[in-house]
């Protein structure tokens, strides 16, 4: 039995079809999809037998890469419930075997917790006679991650055998983005086997390094095999696509005093989840890489550079920060946010706003600044530590009761929000109410609307907390908070 599997996937048209294979090609999730036109399906569907004219997937991939095809096919295909299933290969011939393994490996990241002894077992495993045993602990070996592995790829790299070091310029840049392991990565760019210069291109291309532009263009025009001068070309446009991440914050902050520009400083963990969908679905927008232009991008992994993240007080990934020349803080961003919002805190920090640390020092000096205060109040919100936003809050609402600066709505709203986080139901109603009596056109209306039924019913005022559901479903009936309240209106409703 082989790692390889085969998929199946039907589309109701075309086109569908065909966009459905180019974003699995794209994520690197199969390395080939067949598209068959004119399959006749015939099916039970809601208690009745229907039938359609569509078109059929055969997806080629590993078993790591079935989640990613499944996950990809969800977010592209307009079936409620499309079909996605796999059957594994028995067996492969042995050369279409090593591509479709390289083909998709590139990406494969998850995220798992690595014992000493399942290491030593796993590079055992590198040297066993099956070819697919070998395989699968190289795969294994690269979700894994950690010093013995880099240390175990860096060694197979400079392997007399070419199949050893392709798997190592496969796996090394996936557990390792120091500047000596890419530059060892590079030196596979003029390996005598082609397959191991393919599998160094493919590495270079995705690892977001953009010191290796320049050697993939001169690949590109220059290697005597096709599929090496093609994949070359490719990782080319990839690189020129992507925000150019500097791996320095030393040398990030020597550009930023020369240039005038801030410093973008991204801390990521490798086997993160959230960190993979920041990158995929935010970082990667063309909008957000023609922002970045703005800032000189850095980008740290908060597992080995821990005592900069201490330093910084980055207490999770992802996080970024906007650091001046002299490593001010002039904003923070924590967790998943949306791409409008980085936009936007990312234009007010490009026109000089005022930077964290001069905010915290001004609220210190003057709590009547209410710019100031709600400035400290959001990045503590955003990193977590409500216990302190919440008396840049309150003196936000005391020194402005009649939000002249355009604050106080949100100040309040966020206090209420706050205080219900903490189990002060009574307290938090009180401020909510306030805020949709003051400010019907309030821009969060629905999400007020829900925290305060939520509570009322806290409290056990029932009747009022269910007026106040219902009214939010009438006003938003479209708005996730509005499927929020329908659900605990059932439960009411059941009791």
């Amino acid at each position: 039995m082989t790692n390889g599997v085969v998929g199946f996937v039907t589309c109701g048209s075309r086109r569908e079809a065909q966009a459905v294979a180019r974003a699995l090609l794209k994520a690197r999730a199969v390395a080939c999809v067949n598209i068959l036109p004119g399959i006749e399906s015939h099916y039970w569907w809601q208690g009745k037998i229907d039938s359609a004219k569509e078109w059929l997937l055969v997806l080629k991939t590993t078993r790591a890469r079935i989640k990613e095809v499944e996950k990809v096919v969800k977010q592209t295909h307009s079936y409620e419930v499309p079909e996605i299933i796999f059957t594994p290969v028995a067996h492969g011939e042995r050369n279409y075997m090593r591509w479709l393994r390289g083909a998709v490996a590139a990406l494969a990241l998850v995220a798992l917790s690595a014992r000493a002894d399942q290491v030593d077992d796993l590079i055992k495993q590198l040297g066993a006679a099956e070819e697919e045993q070998r395989a699968e602990a190289a795969e294994s070996l690269t979700r894994l991650g950690g010093p013995r592995v880099e240390e175990q790829f860096r060694k197979m790299i400079q392997s007399d055998n070419p199949e050893r070091r392709q798997v190592a310029v496969v796996g090394l840049l996936q557990v390792s983005d120091a500047p000596a392991d890419v530059e060892l990565v590079r030196t596979r760019l003029k390996d005598e086997s082609s397959t191991v210069r393919w599998s160094a291109v493919v590495a270079l291309s995705h690892s977001g390094c953009v010191e290796a532009l320049p050697w993939l263009q001169e690949v590109a025009q220059k290697d005597e095999a096709d599929s090496v001068r093609e994949a070359a070309s490719e990782g080319v446009t990839q690189l020129q696509s992507v925000i150019p991440w500097g791996r320095s914050l030393a040398e990030g902050l020597k550009a930023a005093k020369a240039s005038g520009k801030p410093v973008l400083l991204y801390f990521r963990l490798r086997n993160s989840e959230f960190c993979q969908q920041l990158e995929e679905g935010v970082l990667t927008d063309r909008a957000v890489v023609d922002a970045a232009q703005e800032f000189v991008p850095v980008r740290l992994d908060a597992g080995r550079e821990a005592e900069e993240a201490r330093r910084l007080d980055v207490r999770g990934a992802p996080t970024i920060l906007v650091l001046d020349g002299q490593r001010n803080e002039m904003d923070r961003v924590s967790g998943l946010v949306e791409k409008a919002v980085l936009l936007e805190r990312l234009t007010e920090a490009r026109r000089g706003k005022l930077t964290f640390r001069e905010a915290k020092r001004q609220a210190q000096r003057d709590p009547a600044d209410v710019r100031a205060n709600w400035k400290v109040a959001q990045s503590y919100l955003e990193d977590g530590r409500e216990d302190l936003a919440e008396a840049h809050l309150r003196n936000v609402i005391a020194h402005d009761e009649q939000n002249t600066s355009g604050y106080t709505d949100n100040a309040m709203f966020t206090l209420g929000f706050v205080l219900g986080r903490r189990g002060e139901y009574a307290k938090a109603a009180k401020c909510l109410t306030e805020v949709l009596e003051r400010w019907p056109g309030f821009k969060d209306r629905d999400k007020a609307l829900y925290c305060l039924g939520l509570c009322q019913l806290a409290v056990g005022d029932k009747e009022n907390g269910r007026a106040t559901l219902e009214k939010l479903t009438a006003e938003f009936p479209d708005s996730g908070a509005a499927a929020g309240a329908k659900k605990a209106l059932e439960k009411l409703g059941a009791k």
